[in-house]
């Protein structure tokens, strides 16, 4: 079974977020092929480069062992409590709730991931700097979802939905957006 494009979006920003939740390899207690092993899916940990082995795993997990995904999702968590404070970069609660929100764009949401004393427990978020427009991984998927709502509306109907959507956009990158204008087409020479 295929996995829809919005489903394949959802598990490439699930493997953005925990790309550095745990190493790919070089640690015989806590990585990603240990996790794997621990909820029974480690034939699908490619070695190699990480990035595309995180995606592989979550993509082959979520498409034929949907019941181990969640349990997986989990056992990353747990393992880099471990591995991110070793390292002195403790796991940090923004962290959790972008994972949290990407779940439920997968439609699963794992209660012990909202947790109050767990939430409590984690490092607080790093203020963003001047430079670092960025909205939350929730508010761009929000934004997506708008953006490929826009294709099923009539052409004028969806320019000016477009033009909404550009402010919107422009708002949460804290950006400043201009009101719509029009082009007149030149008169004379």
């Amino acid at each position: 079974m295929a996995i829809s494009i919005k489903d394949s979006q959802a598990l490439a920003d699930l493997a953005d977020i925990l790309y550095d939740f745990l190493p790919g390899s070089g640690n015989a207690r806590l990585a990603f092929p240990i996790a794997a092993e621990q909820v029974g899916v480690e034939k699908y940990w490619a070695p190699g480069s990480k990035r595309p082995a995180i995606t592989y795993l979550l993509e082959q997990t979520y498409n034929f062992e949907k019941r181990s995904f969640c349990p997986l999702i989990e056992a990353v968590v747990r393992q880099s409590l471990t591995w991110r404070r070793r390292k002195s970069e403790p796991l940090r609660r923004d962290e959790i709730d972008a994972l949290n929100a990407v779940l439920l764009r997968l439609g699963f949401k794992i209660p012990d991931l909202y947790d109050p004393n767990f939430l409590r427990g984690l490092a607080r978020a790093i203020k963003p700097g001047p430079a670092e427009n960025t909205p939350d991984v929730a508010l761009i998927a929000e934004l997506q979802s708008k953006l490929l709502d826009l294709a099923k509306l009539s052409p004028t109907s969806r320019g000016l939905g477009f033009e909404h959507f550009l402010t919107e956009m422009f708002v949460a990158f804290r950006l400043a957006p201009k009101g719509s204008s029009q082009i007149r087409p030149s008169i004379g020479p």
